[in-house]
């Protein structure tokens, strides 16, 4: 990629992100479910600007995830929504909050992210398992098939668990669970994930180029002195953590860890020195406007969960890569 078009994608990349805030932050729905348009002063906009800060810190850390997760698994198509740890996450917290009803409150303190972070851990061990090939590498399909099912037990053993919630505590798992981006976030979860998102991305950064050798084979990658084993436990610590921590500001969010980093590369280039920080921009974005544009549909019935928005769009952007045959050019 050229300089020229490279720096053509940070001013779009730049430009989308600036349109999507400022689209949040002037743009909303009253009680009523009519349009209304706040300015700088007004009391509304306080509220709509802790929706950006939520958008800003779980787009970064979902995009951030599923681009730790392609270098570690050299697969394009690997994200914490698709390998299962979204669904890990939000079994763990469902079970946090049966405990919490029987008598256990103290797991839900600190925003619930001490439980997602098990979950999305549990997940990934699981899906790594049995996405093995005989060769004890790791088979693409094989990885996707397993992440697919994991997160399907996982999502159904968290509706199973909701049902057993009493019913005062059900609405406000099942409003979680749908995806959300809160406009009045838990102070807590929101520094929890901050610290994620800077540590993932300084880390990014400054291992840029091991991690661009991390495309190689272990062989090669072992043979130009790359800790293989060191670098892999950093980035599935890393990568499960932001996952957790996106997942416990606003829920179990779909692609959007997908889609990121792919716009981040097609952006500014491949280099991760260079695609961290755009594939930080990119999950910012695209959990912002998706946050946007929801307040654009009929509210007669309430507000459509952000969450059903980021399948609705990332999951024919899935079946295109799919089609396209990523994991199998990933790996040649």
């Amino acid at each position: 990629m050229t300089k020229r078009r490279a720096m053509y994608g940070w001013v779009f990349l730049t430009l989308l992100l600036a349109a999507a805030m400022a689209c949040r932050i002037l743009v909303g729905r009253d009680g009523m479910g009519q349009w209304t348009f706040a300015w700088p002063g007004l009391d509304s906009i306080e509220w709509r600007v802790g929706a950006v800060i939520s958008g800003l810190l779980a787009g970064a850390a979902l995009s951030l995830g599923g681009l730790f997760l392609q270098t570690l698994l050299r697969n394009p198509l690997a994200s914490p929504f698709v390998l299962g740890l979204s669904a890990g996450s939000q079994a763990c917290v469902a079970a946090a909050y049966w405990i919490a009803a029987i008598g256990g409150p103290w797991l839900l303190m600190g925003g619930a992210i001490l439980p997602a972070t098990i979950g999305a851990l549990l997940a990934l061990a699981i899906t790594l398992y049995f996405g093995r090939c005989k060769g004890g590498g790791i088979d693409p399909i094989s990885l996707v098939l397993s992440g697919v099912i994991v997160g399907t037990v996982a999502a159904a053993l968290a509706s199973l668990i909701e049902w057993l919630l009493p019913l005062e505590m059900r609405p406000a798992l099942a409003g979680w669970a749908l995806g959300r981006v809160p406009e009045v976030p838990d102070l807590s979860v929101v520094i929890v994930t901050a610290l994620a998102v800077v540590a993932g991305a300084l880390m990014g950064i400054r291992a840029g180029p091991t991690l661009d050798a991390m495309g190689l084979s272990d062989d090669e990658s072992v043979s130009i002195g790359i800790h293989v084993a060191r670098v892999r436990l950093s980035l599935v610590l890393g990568s499960s953590v932001l996952a957790a921590a996106a997942t416990a500001l606003c829920g179990p969010l779909a692609f959007i860890g997908l889609i990121g980093p792919h716009m981040a590369r097609a952006l500014v280039g491949p280099r991760h020195r260079v695609v961290v920080l755009a594939a930080a921009m990119s999950g910012s974005a695209l959990l912002i406007a998706a946050d946007a544009v929801r307040h654009f549909a009929p509210a007669s019935t309430g507000r459509l969960p952000v969450g059903v928005l980021c399948a609705l769009a990332g999951g024919p952007f899935f079946l295109l890569l799919l089609r396209r045959g990523a994991a199998k050019a990933w790996m040649r």
